[in-house]
């Protein structure tokens, strides 16, 4: 019988694996309990990864002027 590697996911980390989300919270989410035993996670959370703490303020996202590229 052939064997197949177990594929590897990058998820967000506060999806279930470490209270890093803004708030400090943790969010279980169904899908990722569900393919836990399928393949291997690669937690990452972008924020934390940058610098920023837990818990921390939220982000406001404003728009610029007229100056403005976005």
């Amino acid at each position: 019988m052939e064997t197949w590697p177990r594929p590897r996911v990058v998820v967000s980390a506060c999806l279930g694996f470490a209270a890093v989300r803004y708030s400090g919270e943790l969010i279980p989410d169904r899908v990722v309990a569900a393919l836990k035993g399928f393949v291997d996670f690669l937690p990452v959370c972008p924020e934390v990864e940058i610098g920023l703490g837990v818990p921390r303020p939220t982000v406001r996202l404003v728009r610029g002027g007229k100056g403005c590229a976005w």
